[in-house]
């Protein structure tokens, strides 16, 4: 659609996928030598809406323009022959009929007893009891690493022969679970360098804290659980470029066509929640199944680069 001459226009896109015959790998018992077989098991839907929208704000001397794009996306497992695909180890992605694709499902965090230190456990969906025993407590739901929406947001500025571009990037509604944490943020363990959320520890009985008290070798509330599990939400702005245009009068006795000379910033910074390095995370080393999943991903670097354009 375009209004007003156009000073505004965008697209409005609604659609309603369902993909069968999914190829999955399914457990099976190891007694045979395998533990998983591949088969056209699953079906999938995914259905959303998205909207572009770009608009002409100023046309004057003094030009600026504005993109803005979101999505809305839901899948469903519509149908799963046989039970959940559950991998399971350090990982909490789940496949099961009826809810979205790589689903976070194990123990839920109930945090510390402050009378001993322990880590606790809710015992089951309800989460109304307690237990410090992680055999006991039953597995459940505990997050999605799929979106509510997400999207761009970028402006362009331009006074004569000065112009700025700025681009942004959002994510909204999304869990990550830091399949690292039981290494970093290991309330004492032997393993790595420890956050510095980790100092504030359990130290003695009435304390009330999220960090159990420190014991080596021990998983006091290290294996896998939503102690790990955040938002994953951001705001980034990814790209900057500020830029000259050198007057063409200035360049005809040069025998140049153009000279532009630019400064550009990549990966400028992020908004976020996340205490992990980089909320955008890389989590293909997993597998399929463990979307959301985050292993010491190296943050993005930020780049700053000036450069200079000539045409002859």
């Amino acid at each position: 659609f375009g209004v007003f001459s156009d000073r505004l226009s965008g697209t409005v896109d609604f659609y309603q996928k369902k993909t069968k015959d999914l190829l999955l790998n399914v457990p099976i018992p190891a007694t045979n030598g395998f533990t998983s077989i591949t088969q056209n098991i699953g079906d999938l839907e995914n259905k959303g809406i998205e909207l572009s929208l770009n608009s002409k704000n100023l046309t004057g001397a003094f030009k600026w323009t504005t993109s803005f794009n979101i999505s809305f996306n839901k899948n469903k497992i519509t149908r799963l022959a046989g039970q959940p695909i559950f991998p399971g180890g350090r990982y909490l992605g789940r496949i099961a009929e009826g809810e979205p694709y790589g689903y976070f499902y194990g123990k839920a965090y109930a945090g510390v007893d402050p009378a001993n230190g322990d880590a606790l456990y809710y015992v089951d969906a309800s989460r109304t009891a307690t237990t410090n025993s992680y055999a006991t407590a039953q597995n459940q739901k505990l997050g999605d690493p799929n979106p509510d929406f997400f999207g761009g947001f970028g402006n362009r500025l331009s006074y004569k022969n000065f112009d700025l571009d700025i681009q942004t990037q959002f994510v909204y509604g999304n869990d990550v679970y830091n399949a690292a944490g039981g290494f970093q943020s290991a309330n004492g363990d032997y393993f790595d360098n420890q956050t510095l959320d980790q100092m504030n520890y359990w130290k003695k009985p009435g304390d009330i804290t999220n960090i159990p008290q420190p014991r080596f070798d021990s998983a006091n509330g290290t294996r896998p659980s939503s102690r790990y599990i955040q938002s994953g939400s951001y705001l980034r702005v990814k790209n900057v470029i500020l830029g000259y245009t050198v007057p063409k009068n200035l360049l005809t006795k040069y025998k140049l066509q153009n000279v532009r000379i630019y400064a550009s910033a990549l990966n400028l910074f992020t908004l976020t929640n996340y205490n992990g390095y980089d909320p955008e995370i890389n989590a293909t080393f997993a597998g399929s199944v463990q979307l959301g999943h985050d292993f010491y991903t190296p943050p993005q670097a930020r780049t700053i680069t000036f450069g200079l354009n000539v045409g002859f």
